[in-house]
């Protein structure tokens, strides 16, 4: 085979093995997230077997011997006397190649870094529906419906950590939806919510029978919510940080009700981290620290990678953030100032 034909073989093997891998090894994860992050893997894998199929020539003849038409040299046979031309002429295409090459290795290196943690056990237990919670899975979100709701009508709409498999946190937030609130965890674009920070404005709208709407989140979800706060203050009252805090000023944000739940141990969104945060929200906003908690513990996903060590069980640490979850929707629903 031809460089060009040996090139196109190498690039297509590579958008099909390493999409292929990074759906196989976390299908049930990706199946039932967003959408965005299959088809985008599916679509690599076709284009890849497209450039493989293109690497071999067919059994009786060769249709491009000298490689794929935008490679070749449309030089008149009269003008190729000068080996200098020809030898820049390939230091281009080989250049192209490079770049090429360096291009593709970065697409499939991005699309193995998104594999999402998969939600555990217990995240999957709470996603069945009884008598006092329907779950409803949308293909952008899931619904907790409260059989009998709140007198104030409040709802949640909360963006997992990049990369968290959406259902990770069902069990965090399932005791708030038992609680009589409606929750919305979104299934973000690619797992990550800073991709598309309008999306909480879909459930909102969805559901106008809700009075009350706190938007919240969990480490980059957390910031994602943080922004879709501060741009709609006419449509969300309460603001839920999970192991995060806001990228931008929101201190003047007078109206919000804010509640900041962190881990002391948590190496990723240190107590550090919260304490300089401070000063970018309302002043009473308030904050509940899970003494020994890390950053996974705000979901049922498994270790992370830089996370700190827990020295409290992740029973015990699920059961605060709940609680504490539950009664800031509470204070949302009364309108009380959380300070």
């Amino acid at each position: 085979m031809t460089p060009a034909r040996w090139f196109r073989l190498g690039v297509g093997l590579l958008f099909v093995v390493v999409p292929a891998w990074a759906l196989f090894s976390r299908l049930d994860a990706i199946w039932n997230g967003h959408p965005a992050y299959p088809t985008t893997l599916l679509l690599t894998v076709a284009v890849g077997l497209a450039l493989v199929a293109t690497a071999f020539p067919p059994w009786r003849r060769d249709p491009e011997p000298d490689g794929a038409p935008w490679e070749q040299d449309h030089t008149p046979a009269a003008q190729r006397v000068a080996p200098t031309a020809a030898t820049k002429h390939r230091g281009r295409r080989i250049a192209g190649r490079v770049v090429i090459a360096v291009l593709a290795v970065v697409w499939v290196g991005v699309l193995g870094w998104l594999r999402p943690f998969t939600a555990g056990p217990d995240a999957l237990a709470a996603l069945h529906s009884d008598r006092a919670v329907a779950v409803i899975d949308h293909p952008t979100s899931i619904e907790f419906i409260p059989a009998v709701p709140a007198p104030t009508r409040v709802g949640l709409v909360f963006s997992p950590g990049a990369r968290v498999d959406s259902r990770a946190s069902a069990a965090l937030l399932r005791p708030a939806a038992e609680a009589g609130y409606l929750v919305v965890i979104l299934k973000e674009p690619f797992g990550l919510a800073i991709t598309q920070v309008g999306q909480s404005a879909g459930p909102i709208a969805d559901h106008p029978e809700i009075t009350h709407w706190a938007v919240g989140g969990h480490s980059l979800g957390g910031v994602s919510a943080a922004r879709f706060a501060a741009d709609h203050l006419d449509t969300v009252d309460g603001l839920l940080l999970w192991a995060s805090f806001p990228d931008g000023d929101m201190s003047a944000d007078d109206t919000l009700q804010v509640e900041s739940i962190f881990g002391s141990n948590d190496l990723l969104a240190t107590p550090a981290d919260i304490e300089r945060s401070k000063s970018k929200l309302p002043p009473d906003s308030t904050y509940t620290e899970i003494h020994g908690g890390v950053h996974s513990f705000f979901g049922d996903y498994g270790e992370q990678p830089g996370d700190g060590q827990p020295s409290i069980s992740q029973e015990d640490a699920s059961a605060q953030i709940s609680a504490a979850t539950v009664a800031f929707l509470d204070r949302v629903g009364a309108g009380v100032p959380v300070g």
